[in-house]
């Protein structure tokens, strides 16, 4: 655990792995013949989506996710073609699996430390708010976030700087007030060139990538990043 650089009085969420696993989709993913793919199939996607930031575009997570998927289940089949609609009950059926993910169990008291801090906190994904305000309402702590946001209104995918900007310009704070807390160490470094504090949760004892600044705040879960963040240094 590492002291605060600054008084947080926003703390920002990233999603997908940050504050849930993507088991069930990996499990619908082996259902239709795409065991061990999805690492794969989640970096294309977030892969493509940044691509598109850094060109100045935007395309929804769902467009992605739905064009790889195709894509993976066409190669399996030995096609080389997307199937198109002849796969459109295999997609959905995997992306339903968004509706079935579980907050890691940290998150909980993580979102508790920093609700009885008086630190607002928001989520901001690149996928769809309501997949993460659904798996918050299902654990019993969505009444602890202040807002769930995604990143179409901004126009832009993370890391590129207009996602957070955007969200600190809705909640109105100042950057160096504002944490954004991500698994991933490209959102930690995105929000870091954004001026927010950087806070990398470390779930699975990786080391940082070299090159990038290294965050102001780590732990192994939301709760020590949340005493982190929380504790006057």
């Amino acid at each position: 655990m590492t002291p605060p650089r600054h008084t947080t009085d926003l703390a920002v969420l990233d999603v997908n792995e940050t504050l849930f696993a993507l088991d069930p989709v990996a499990a619908r993913m082996a259902q239709v013949g795409l065991d061990g793919r999805l690492e794969l199939w989640f970096a294309r996607v977030l892969r493509d989506g940044i691509a598109a930031a850094t060109a100045g575009r935007f395309v929804t997570f769902r467009a992605l996710a739905t064009h790889h998927l195709d894509v993976l289940l066409a190669a399996e089949e030995g096609t080389g073609t997307p199937l198109e609609q002849e796969s459109d009950h295999r997609v959905e059926h995997v992306l339903a699996g968004f509706e079935e993910v579980q907050l890691h169990p940290d998150v909980g008291p993580g979102l508790q430390r920093l609700h009885d801090a008086g630190v607002s906190i928001v989520a901001l994904t690149n996928g769809a708010a309501s997949v993460a305000s659904g798996a918050l309402d299902r654990a019993g702590v969505l009444d602890l976030v202040a807002a769930v946001h995604d990143v179409g209104a901004a126009g832009r995918w993370k890391p590129a700087p207009e996602a957070y900007r955007w969200v600190l310009d809705r909640h109105g704070v100042a950057p160096d007030r504002s944490a954004m807390i991500a698994a991933h160490p490209w959102d930690v470094q995105g929000a870091q060139q954004a001026g927010l504090v950087g806070a990398w949760l470390d779930r699975d004892g990786a080391s940082y990538p070299p090159g990038f600044p290294p965050p102001e705040v780590q732990g192994r879960d939301l709760a020590e990043v949340a005493v982190a963040l929380t504790t006057p240094s």
